[in-house]
């Protein structure tokens, strides 16, 4: 369990940073830690209420918008996605990356438009959004590559040199 505490929180203060740090606009790794987070603990709760925790914590130094309950609506179904899957595995990850993607491109631009959308119709502003959106999926499939991927590593290594003997 301690060794949950120590990973968990360097991830933590990792995503925590990454909120600050100045990534390019929906270049993030929030969606990639909803989806991995099961990799990491099998509590639920965690895995439900990390990501959004962390919005909650950073949103009041970055700043309040008008579609934050839909951001974190979003958010927070990737965590159920993640939830729900049945197995740990990249490919899994993967998907559960894409399709969360895809629910925030369809609930967030729509909550844009439905504030006024700059003036765009609906489908004006889900076209204009796709630049965006692509950079959210990137950056999601960048960060969950990296987290998996790193996490072989380290449980190699820690199989390898047999830490626990």
């Amino acid at each position: 369990m301690i060794e949950f505490f120590k990973s968990a929180g360097l991830f933590i203060i990792c995503l925590l940073l990454s909120r600050f740090i100045g990534l390019p606009a929906n270049f993030t790794p929030i969606i990639a830690v909803a989806s991995f987070m099961p990799f990491l603990t099998g509590n639920r709760y965690i895995q439900l209420f990390l990501p959004v925790g962390v919005l909650i914590l950073t949103d009041p130094f970055l700043g309040f918008y008008s579609s934050m309950p839909i951001v974190y609506l979003c958010i927070f179904s990737a965590s159920i996605l993640s939830v729900l899957s049945k197995e740990l595995t990249y490919k899994n990850l993967i998907i559960r990356g894409i399709a969360s993607v895809a629910i925030w491109h369809i609930f967030v631009n729509f909550s844009v438009w439905l504030s006024g959308g700059l003036g765009y119709s609906l489908i004006n502003t889900y076209f204009l959004a796709i630049p965006f959106d692509l950079r959210l999926l990137f950056s999601t499939l960048v960060f969950s590559t990296l987290f998996y991927v790193l996490r072989e590593m380290i449980m190699n290594l820690s199989n390898h040199f047999d830490f626990n003997s």
